[in-house]
């Protein structure tokens, strides 16, 4: 990918994440997010989530869906777990903290949840999307706080939706 820098891989497969090569001066930061090349994914929607403080959105995620997300103000806590069967990190949490004062990505591919909490006042999450967003029932909502992935959440009393508040057992789901 030609407008990242520091782009690596994880312990999830498919899983990467970079920092955006942006440039920056006394009138503020111009970034360039996408761009074609070197993509596994083609994308054909965006999203934007705007969120306040100990906001917690997801785990959610369905077996068709890549996204590639970023924050684009704020800080977020970004959570992807690998929920595909047939892979050996099935399971697998990784965590990232996303922030716009370091600008960078993390991709996520089909298969995998995710989920992100909004660590200041006000955050501003992105995300591009390889399919279009047909509804919640379309996809996986896996608890928050399931105990069988140990997710070390940075606010233990997150604001939810009903979605995630009743949310699956991550042993139930079926991606």
């Amino acid at each position: 990918m030609r407008f990242t820098k520091n782009h690596s891989e994880t312990n999830i497969p498919g899983v990467f994440t970079g920092q955006y090569d942006y440039f920056s001066d006394l009138r503020g930061q111009i970034w360039t997010i996408h761009s074609e090349e070197g993509y596994l994914a083609k994308f054909v929607e965006d999203k934007i989530t705007i969120s306040n403080k100990d906001v917690l959105r997801g785990l959610h995620g369905d077996k068709e869906t890549d996204k590639l997300i970023s924050c684009l103000h704020g800080k977020i806590q970004l959570v992807v777990v690998d929920a595909r069967k047939n892979s050996p990190t099935h399971g697998t949490v990784e965590t990232f903290f996303l922030s716009a004062e370091e600008p960078s990505y993390v991709f996520v591919p089909a298969g995998c949840l995710n989920g992100h909490l909004c660590l200041s006042d006000k955050c501003i999450f992105w995300y591009k999307w390889s399919q279009k967003y047909t509804g919640a029932s379309t996809q996986e909502t896996v608890l928050w706080n399931d105990e069988d992935l140990k997710i070390s959440w940075a606010c233990e009393n997150p604001i939810l939706s009903k979605r995630d508040e009743n949310g699956s057992l991550f042993k139930e789901v079926r991606i």
